[in-house]
């Protein structure tokens, strides 16, 4: 049920796949971190661009998409991608939305209040509710 729920806010936008895409010339990253770590980004791309063979920056920051143009001849899409990752940019957001809580919680709910009605049946109502106060 989890994954379906996953699956679903992907598509709708909400929780986001890292995607790379490399060229001899280019890399570009879209990634939750991205999104979600504006300072932490910003500040790498001004490291990023005193590296003479970086050769141009785009950012989108709400799409959450940085792709870095360099010299072939200095640097290797895998080098920099290798930067990246060291600072979790490849890295995907594990938070539970909103409608992932609700399932988890109203799950419990249901397992609650299956459990009482078999336990009621079990030993009776009168018992039942003697061991559902301890």
């Amino acid at each position: 049920m989890k994954m379906i729920i996953i699956t679903l806010l992907r598509m709708v936008g909400k929780i986001m796949q890292t995607y790379i895409h490399k060229t001899a010339q280019r890399l570009r990253v879209r990634s939750d971190y991205i999104r979600n770590h504006p300072v932490e980004v910003t500040q790498l791309l001004s490291q990023l661009q005193q590296i003479d063979a970086v050769t141009e920056i785009k950012h989108k920051k709400h799409a959450g998409s940085v792709a870095v143009c360099f010299d072939a001849q200095q640097m290797s899409a895998d080098d920099l991608q290798e930067l990246l990752e060291s600072h979790s940019w490849m890295q995907e957001t594990a938070k539970p939305s909103y409608i992932e809580t609700a399932v988890v919680k109203g799950t419990k709910t249901l397992a609650k209040g299956v459990t009482v009605m078999a336990l009621k049946q079990l030993v009776g109502p009168t018992f039942s509710r003697a061991i559902l106060s301890i």
